[in-house]
């Protein structure tokens, strides 16, 4: 089940930590702005990219994990 969401304006993180148990449907600014609007919160990710799939206009919309949904791999990662 998903809610639709008016006027909500942030950052793909911001809303990760907002929904950690859900998934978002957001629409970002451009391909290279951390902004965005959430459109739809939602339980099921499928259900969410199924919706996805009826928008006319699909640019910049992704759908993002809520930070419970985001997995690590349980390895140590060095930067160099």
């Amino acid at each position: 089940m998903y809610t639709t969401i008016s006027n909500l304006r942030m950052t793909h993180i911001e809303a990760s930590v907002k929904y950690p148990d859900s998934f978002i449907l957001m629409r970002m600014d451009s391909t290279v702005s951390p902004m965005g609007t959430v459109l739809y919160v939602g339980d099921v990710q499928k259900e969410l990219l199924a919706l996805l799939k009826t928008f006319d206009d699909r640019n910049n919309c992704g759908i993002v994990e809520g930070l419970n949904h985001q997995r690590s791999l349980g390895g140590v990662v060095v930067g160099g």
